[in-house]
């Protein structure tokens, strides 16, 4: 399995709040009731640099596929183009240190890790990507899957806790 990791970010909250957050996935179903707040979207932009954030056709697609996700505890379901539905299922849960996300619906067998650390009144979070990747798939799918850990770690620091 080929792994993917990201750089340390920082999520400003104590670790007992981010861990019970990513822990149940219900609680990032307030993305969904955020998704056409104005003032979200200008917190986002505040948040993310310029250069990665997405142009107002690509932000209005991300809007349409987070109204269309649907949430459990244990999972979270998302439209995924071609490849019809992806889900994002716990698997695995270390109190206050880690949650681990099997990727089913996708090509290939495919892992998320997220670390977290207490740091005073902060949280360190690394993201691992893990995918099971034969060397022709490597090759071509590369480029994209190196900067999706330090992607998922900024999307999860941004997160109201």
């Amino acid at each position: 399995m080929e792994k993917y990791v990201s750089s340390v970010h920082t999520a400003y909250a104590p670790i007992e709040r981010v861990y019970e957050k990513l822990s149940d996935l219900t609680h990032l179903q307030s993305m969904q009731e955020r998704v056409d707040d104005p003032n979200f979207v200008e917190e986002l932009k505040a948040r993310v640099p310029a250069d990665k954030m997405p142009d107002e056709e690509k932000l209005e697609q991300i809007r349409d596929a987070v109204r269309q996700m649907t949430f459990t505890t244990d999972s979270v379901t998302m439209p995924a183009g071609p490849l019809g539905t992806v889900t994002l299922q716990v698997v695995e849960r270390e109190e206050q240190k880690l949650v681990k996300l099997a990727v089913n619906g996708a090509p290939v067998e495919t892992c998320i890790w997220i670390q977290m650390l207490p740091s005073a009144a902060t949280t360190a979070l690394r993201v691992t990507v893990g995918a099971e990747l034969n060397f022709f798939i490597r090759k071509m799918v590369e480029s994209k899957l190196k900067p999706a850990p330090d992607a998922i770690a900024q999307m999860l620091c941004a997160i109201p806790y």
